[in-house]
């Protein structure tokens, strides 16, 4: 480092010109040896710190003399020890500039799909990303992004992680993942065997319903955030319940004051529920509250039994929220990791045309001189009321298979399982029928 730092001060007025720092510098001689020399990869490393300082650009001949001096003037014990990373400083610097070499070579894989008409997703761009760190012998299988592309199908903290990366990514390099209108690939045997697993599951929770005599009646719960908050909806398939069902809009105390709840109580419905809490993310406490609530609201509808639709979020399966719904009589199915984009109602149904009404009735109040949080939360009352309490979900339950309905008509990305549901609805006639005669002969 000390011998870049005199190379440096040797070329003081181009390193000036190009506005680098000297650990910069000592990376743009770690990727020109790491790239075997390659002056295209050190002028986009050199461009894109100029980018971040709001710098002009430099010319390619300004870029390729100053990397030169750099790399004649350093020692070779220098040059050693920035290619192999001993420990301390170079190896730092080097990992430096693996992450962008490994970066640049994603982004040039992602043109290649997409000139096949290949859309990748961020867990194979993560994936692609990784590989070309270890072929610079930089190997980050052992890190939090690897354990992400790892976790993915398994838990949606991953899932979290992995678009909090490519978000990144993409506002680095300015490129988009999905541009390309691709046709959606074929089921795979795991994504199937899900979806079979779950359809199984709930039709088997409705035969169920005929032993105890009720009528089951589905439900699905999920968060979702919009600004200062995170809002929990349930929606059903029945339209009387509908408008009784509880909504939750949880928030961290340090974002919402209790002053601004206080001022707006009076204009929010006597169904929806404002709680400030540590933390605004879902939580076991937060989930034994919620099924309380949805469990006054079952108990004035003796006939119907609850069968509660939930992600696999660790919040949602925690022995505790499990113990809790038992207790309220309340059956849950989850829906396994990987499908809530696919099956779940809210996801597919009601959350981005509820956050695109609510951004459009946001933006027409922005001449108004609004005083937020308080006249947001308003906003969020009123449509909260008029789009969930207006649409009729049964349908969309059946679109994805959780409804029995003939013919089936489930939506397109469900139609390469549809085999496999119209297999279970032919089966349960039969179901039904033996389920009634047992309870007849056992009476």
């Amino acid at each position: 480092m000390a011998s870049v730092r005199k190379a440096l001060s040797r070329s003081k007025a181009r390193a000036a010109t190009l506005h680098l720092t000297v650990r910069e510098a000592s990376i743009v001689l770690a990727i020109y040896l790491l790239s075997r020399y390659n002056l295209n990869a050190v002028a986009l490393y050199v461009a894109s710190r100029n980018a971040v300082r709001q710098q002009p650009s430099h010319s390619a001949a300004e870029v390729r003399e100053l990397t030169e001096s750099l790399y004649l003037e350093t020692s070779i014990d220098e040059l050693i020890a920035l290619e192999c990373g001993e420990p301390g400083r170079h190896a730092r610097v080097r990992h430096a500039a693996v992450s962008f070499l490994a970066e640049l070579r994603t982004v040039e894989w992602l043109e290649s799909q997409n000139m096949l008409g290949a859309a990748p997703s961020s867990a194979a761009m993560a994936s692609k990303y990784l590989m070309f760190c270890e072929a610079f012998h930089d190997s980050r299988w052992d890190g939090a992004l690897a354990r992400a592309v790892h976790n993915n199908s398994l838990n949606h903290s991953a899932g979290r992680y992995l678009r909090k990366w490519s978000a990144d990514f993409r506002e680095r390099w300015n490129v988009a993942f999905r541009v390309l209108s691709v046709k959606p690939p074929a089921p795979c045997a795991e994504l199937a065997a899900k979806v079979k697993t779950l359809w199984q599951w709930v039709f088997w929770l409705r035969h169920c319903c005929i032993g105890v005599g009720k009528i089951p009646i589905l439900l699905n719960l999920d968060e979702s955030y919009i600004p200062w908050l995170y809002y929990t909806p349930i929606i059903c398939t029945n339209e009387a319940l509908q408008p009784l069902l509880p909504r939750f809009l949880v928030a961290k105390r340090s974002v919402l004051s209790a002053r601004a709840v206080r001022t707006v109580s009076a204009q929010k419905p006597d169904n929806l529920h404002i709680w400030r809490e540590a933390s605004a993310w879902s939580t076991v406490r937060v989930m034994k509250r919620v099924l309380e609530e949805l469990s006054h609201v079952m108990a004035a509808f003796p006939a119907f039994q609850a069968i509660l639709l939930l992600d696999c979020h660790a919040s949602h399966i925690h022995p505790d929220t499990v113990r809790a719904a038992n207790n309220s009589n309340i059956w849950m199915a989850v829906i396994p990791a990987g499908l809530t984009g696919l099956i779940q109602p809210l996801d597919t149904l009601a959350f981005s045309a509820f956050k695109f009404h609510l951004k459009q009735q946001f933006q027409m109040g922005l001449g108004e001189s609004e005083t937020l949080p308080e006249d947001f939360l308003r906003r969020v009352f009123a449509l909260s009321q008029t789009f969930f309490n207006g649409r009729k979900w049964k349908a969309g339950f059946a679109s994805l298979g959780l409804e029995p309905e003939a013919p089936v008509r489930l939506s397109r990305d469900l139609r390469p399982y549809q085999e496999a549901l119209v297999w279970y609805l032919q089966l349960r006639p039969l179901a039904t029928s033996l389920l009634q005669f047992f309870l007849v002969i056992t009476s």
